[in-house]
């Protein structure tokens, strides 16, 4: 009973969301400048949002209006003036962040030509270890606000994981030689954290090379949802994610061990896909 309620409630919770992102998509049409593509993203389109979540999107122009009309849209929407913004208009990207009915709206403002680039980045580079990865992943994943047709294209293309960019990150990833001998010297110099940071770092080298050989997309920039992520990984060692909870709680010495076994198997893994 408990988890059809809480499944309920994360519904909800989701289609508000939903209602106010199409709300906002809505105040941008008409601009000087038209709206070719408007995207939901983030947990409301896997309808998960709880009632801390906020709304993630985009609204892509093939060329950016003036930040006055940017925020005369939001308001128009209801929102309360920007509180927070990152980026450029005149660099093709700006973030920002205001509230809207209690809720934090966060947009991405893009001209399409900055988004093919960073697509790009991901796609056509092959470039193994790059925030864009994020990106792609919420692409993949987003729900259409505008421009349906050109959002659906742009899925298509993320949807085909190339191998040249599966080796690339895992080779990128595993390559970075985890310092066993340094980690040895510090169980004995009183450096918790120093300990902890080496083998965050270390498990996100294991997880990036996973990430690879498995084609998802993979970035340590804002790295939320760890369970659900490495439950896509249909190779990996055997109770991946429950071994990875664990040597971050126990004591340095027996995390360090755990984490030398956990790189011997994913090593394994590799070499079973990619012997040359």
């Amino acid at each position: 009973m408990s988890d059809g309620a809480g499944s309920a409630t994360a519904v909800s919770a989701s289609d508000r969301l939903r209602a106010l992102a199409r709300r906002v998509a809505q105040a941008h049409v008409g601009l000087s400048e038209p709206v070719v593509l408007s995207l939901l993203s983030g947990s409301v389109v896997e309808d998960i949002a709880d009632a801390l979540s906020d709304v993630d999107m985009s609204v892509i122009f093939e060329t950016l209006p003036i930040e006055a009309e940017l925020r005369a849209a939001c308001a128009k929407a209801g929102g309360l003036p920007w509180f927070w913004q990152a980026g450029s208009l005149a660099e093709g990207g700006l973030v920002v962040a205001f509230r809207l009915d209690g809720v934090e709206v966060q947009i991405g403002y893009n001209d399409l030509a900055t988004l093919h680039r960073e697509v790009d980045q991901v796609l056509v580079d092959h470039d193994p270890d790059t925030p864009q990865h994020k990106l792609a992943e919420g692409l993949l994943k987003a729900e259409p606000l505008i421009g349906a047709a050109r959002l659906e294209a742009l899925q298509r293309r993320l949807a085909v994981f190339t191998p040249p960019l599966s080796r690339a990150m895992a080779a990128h990833f595993i390559g970075r030689v985890t310092p066993w001998r340094a980690m040895s010297q510090l169980l004995h110099r009183d450096a918790t954290l120093w300990c902890r940071e080496l083998q965050v770092a270390a498990c996100y080298r294991l997880i990036g090379a996973l990430a690879g050989l498995n084609g998802l997309y993979f970035t340590t920039f804002q790295f939320k949802r760890m369970t659900r992520f490495l439950a896509k990984l249909e190779q990996a060692p055997a109770h991946f994610a429950k071994r990875i909870e664990r040597l971050l709680r126990v004591d340095s010495s027996a995390a360090f061990s755990e984490l030398h076994t956990l790189e011997g198997e994913v090593i394994e893994l590799l070499m079973a896909r990619w012997r040359t």
